[in-house]
């Protein structure tokens, strides 16, 4: 009895060990099928996230490259060929899908930008060649938006131009002075008419007159060259201080050219007269004087009268004397050659034929040749060419444009005769900023004059139909500035277009400028600066007279996109390269 409850307990012991391992092995079976569902949904959640990312960088370089595209387009100009839309080649991967839009009211519309003056805004689509896996598509396309800005032209102001420049002169006279400024080389430049430099004008100046002539008399004293595609004329006693080139020159009296000489016809120097370089011309002729330092080259009859001198050797085509005159070195004629009783050269004589008074010895102090001399050249024809005349432009028409005035704050006065308070108002206002007054509506145009002066507080241009400035008025700066002081030329024909009731600018009676200041006078009308005027600048004008004392020390200042030593524009013209981007944004619609 014993042993069978023994045995029965035994048998329940094990019932109950075979229940307890079965619990244990279902437990760790369930933990196992739970950590496999988390592995295989967190796979799954990494492949969509990096498809995702994938699809992303794909759509979104594509949307970039349809912005590439379209902005190629514009540039090469096929926007209106295209419908103005650019899709990636067909079967590409990835893709896009790019439209142009330009501006309408305060939105935008479909079309082609029709000039460069409008913003631009294009919209690419790109699309991944991968799509997103797991349901995320939300990156497998990019919608790119990019504004582009307008393309403006770029106008700068080079300091560009003479001294002087007059499309047709009213005379440099009266005491007027013209000096250069830091080294500067001022220069007088006319492109037509005739010019009398006369009563005591001078300056340190080169001056061109391009088609008339130039009288340099009075007492006037140019201290550079001179050029005249006409002839010069130095009567009385007045000087030009380095090289003279024209058509035919004409030397009386005590007058000099201290440089040399280059003429086509001829030269003809009498009493007092002095060339200090070389004569290089047609033919020369010496009247009871003249004396040339250098060398004489003329293809044409040399001829003295009664006396002249050259200091250097002679060639020329023929050679007379008469009751005087003297060769200092040799002579080369490829003529005949006619001496005289008081005459003489000093050197060796070449000739074709040689005419002499009988008995007459010692008329030549070397050797004589009589021979062809048509041959050879003349070993003494060593004159170097002439310089170069300075280039006088055309008329530079300029008119009344805003926007190449970059960085001006623009002013505008009107009235009948606008008055100093009105000019010291606008610049006021413009509170230490550059500043564009446009006066252009003040009928009688500007007047200052008694004691009033006009303070600039930065570079200030004004624009005006008519000015006067008279008495003690004047303009200054605390600091080196730059003021222009323009009357527009609305006109484009390349020549000065003065409209009937715009007067001539008139600065007279003691009207001052500042030292610091740099001045740009332009008009197409007339410019006179007398009564002691005195200023550093420039003149571009229709007409101009520098006169009764008035100084223009020279200093370049120019205008804005224009080049004034050539007359040509220097304005940049815009292209669909200069147009930069405003904006650049995913946004969340595309084409």
């Amino acid at each position: 009895m014993l042993l069978t409850r023994v045995n029965s307990r035994l048998a329940a012991w094990r019932d109950e060990e075979r229940g307890a391992a079965m619990a244990s092995v279902m437990a760790l079976l369930a933990v196992s099928l739970l950590l496999s569902t988390l592995v295989a949904s967190s796979v799954v959640t990494a492949t969509g996230v990096t498809s995702s990312a994938r699809a992303n960088v794909q759509s979104q370089a594509a949307a970039e490259a349809g912005v590439a595209a379209a902005r190629a387009g514009l540039v090469a100009g096929t926007c209106s060929a295209s419908g103005n839309q650019y899709a990636s080649a067909s079967g590409a991967t990835p893709s896009y899908l790019a439209t142009i839009w330009v501006p309408l009211g305060s939105g935008w519309t479909r079309g082609c930008p029709a000039s460069l003056t409008t913003q631009v805004r294009i919209l690419s689509t790109g699309y991944a060649s991968a799509e997103g896996v797991a349901g995320n598509s939300a990156h497998d396309s990019s919608h790119l938006e990019v504004v582009l800005s307008n393309a403006t032209t770029s106008a700068q102001i080079n300091a560009t131009g003479p001294a002087v420049y007059a499309f047709s002169a009213t005379g440099f006279s009266g005491g007027g002075s013209l000096v250069g400024v830091d080294g500067s080389n001022p220069a007088i430049l006319i492109k037509t008419g005739d010019v009398d430099c006369t009563g005591g004008a001078d300056g340190e100046t080169d001056i061109v007159v391009a088609n008339g002539d130039l009288k340099v008399a009075g007492g006037c004293l140019i201290t550079g060259n001179a050029w005249a595609t006409g002839v010069i004329t130095m009567p009385g006693g007045p000087d030009i201080g380095g090289n003279a080139v024209a058509t035919a020159i004409s030397i009386t009296g005590g007058s000099s050219v201290g440089g040399s000489v280059w003429v086509t016809n001829d030269v003809s120097m009498s009493g007092g007269a002095t060339v200090g370089g070389n004569v290089s011309a047609a033919s020369i002729d010496f009247s009871n004087g003249g004396t040339v330092a250098g060398n004489v080259q003329v293809t044409g009859l040399a001829n003295f009268k009664n006396s002249g001198t050259v200091g250097g050797n002679l060639t020329a085509g023929t050679l007379t004397f008469k009751s005087g005159g003297l060769v200092k070195g040799h002579a080369w004629v490829y003529g005949a050659t006619t001496l005289d009783w008081g005459s003489k050269i000093e050197k060796n004589l070449r000739t074709a034929s040689l005419s002499q008074p009988r008995n007459s010895s010692g008329l030549v102090g070397g050797t004589t040749t009589v021979a062809s001399s048509s041959a050879n050249s003349s070993p003494y024809a060593t004159n170097p060419s002439a310089p170069t005349a300075p280039l006088v432009p055309d008329w530079v028409d300029f008119d009344y444009d805003p926007s190449e005035w970059d960085g001006f704050t623009v002013k505008t006065i009107t009235g009948s005769s606008c008055s100093y308070s009105q000019v010291v108002s606008a610049i006021n206002s413009a509170a230490g900023s550059k500043v564009l007054i446009n006066a252009l509506g003040c009928s009688k145009g500007i007047s200052i004059g008694g004691s009033d002066v006009v303070t600039l507080t930065a570079d200030t241009a004004i624009f005006t139909n008519k000015l006067s400035l008279s008495g003690g008025g004047g303009f200054t700066a605390s600091s080196a500035k730059r003021l222009w002081l323009v009357t527009p030329d609305e006109t484009d024909n390349d020549q000065p277009t003065c409209t009937s009731g715009n007067n001539s600018y008139s600065i007279s009676g003691g009207f001052s400028f500042s030292t610091n200041l740099s001045v740009m006078m332009y008009t197409p009308c007339d410019v006179s600066l007398g009564s002691s005027t005195t200023f550093r600048g420039q003149v571009f004008s229709g007409q101009a007279g520098i006169s009764g004392g008035a100084t223009l020390g020279y200093v370049a200042v120019g205008l804005p996109g224009v080049d004034l030593n050539t007359g040509q524009e220097t304005t940049v013209s815009a292209t669909e390269l200069d147009r930069t981007v405003v904006s650049s944004r995913n946004v969340s619609v595309g084409n």
